[in-house]
């Protein structure tokens, strides 16, 4: 579990950390000191729940909440707060729960109750969709549309051939394409989800981050502990790293 803890007030941080550390001992931990940390943190780390203050300086727990909540698979939000009174707003906003300063263990305890059940419930559901999805993906009929839809960053979508593409990658909670063309291209699936859809197209993953078009390779590298650098044919030569997992996977299906 991957807990952020908001607060402006250093002992207030430390005193909920501390807490939360016996409780949830296996979790790690991350914090900030105010709204923009918050949103700098949940965009760029794996956070699974956010202990977020109500009052702090610049954007109120309110609004960095408000804000988290229109973002793609928002953490969940427990509020801490001083005064009961933000409790009907907090949940208003979706929050799983709110705890009141001082903190209570045993209060904090049924919260990380729910938490876990909160979770487990999201990666159930989640791991039906996945399943769902793949199952579609594989059942539907060979022979159709093989062109992949993108967005750029005015927001337009084109269509882009599988052929015209380089490779794909997960950065920062999102997935993009990088084309022939040069663009960088926003892509509304996963790369789980574009590995049963793109396999038969001669893409295949190399790293937990990549998928390459195998056309597009120019040549693969050896690096470091049994891992390799993909360099790919587009003017810049870019280089992606390839797992040893990965390697294995590539020299059984393609007698490298």
């Amino acid at each position: 579990m991957h807990i952020l803890i908001a607060d402006d007030e250093t002992p207030a941080r430390s005193e909920l950390r501390y807490i939360l550390e016996t409780l949830v001992p296996e979790a790690t931990f991350c914090e900030a000191t105010n709204g923009d940390e918050v949103l700098a943190l949940v965009e760029r780390e794996p956070v699974d729940v956010v202990f977020l203050d109500i009052n702090m300086p610049g954007l109120d727990g309110l609004e960095v909440a408000a804000t988290i909540m229109d973002g793609p698979e928002p953490p969940l939000i427990v509020f801490a707060t001083a005064y009961d009174e933000h409790a009907l707003r907090a949940f208003e906003l979706a929050a799983l729960d709110y705890v009141v300063k001082p903190f209570d263990e045993r209060r904090l305890a049924k919260t990380i109750e729910r938490v876990r059940q909160a979770l487990e419930e999201r990666a159930t559901l989640e791991q039906r969709k996945a399943a769902l999805r793949e199952y579609l993906l594989r059942a539907a009929p060979t022979g159709g549309l093989t062109k992949l839809w993108g967005q750029r960053e005015n927001e337009n979508w084109v269509l882009v051939d599988y052929r015209d593409i380089l490779w794909i990658v997960a950065e920062a909670k999102k997935v993009y394409m990088h084309t022939v063309a040069g663009d960088k291209l926003r892509v509304r699936h996963t790369l789980r989800e574009l590995e049963v859809r793109l396999k038969p197209h001669n893409f295949i993953r190399v790293h937990k981050g990549y998928l390459v078009n195998l056309d597009h390779v120019a040549e693969v590298v050896p690096w470091f502990s049994g891992t390799y650098l993909v360099r790919m044919a587009d003017k810049e030569r870019t280089r992606i790293p390839m797992s040893r997992r990965y390697a294995v996977q590539l020299k059984r299906e393609t007698g490298w």
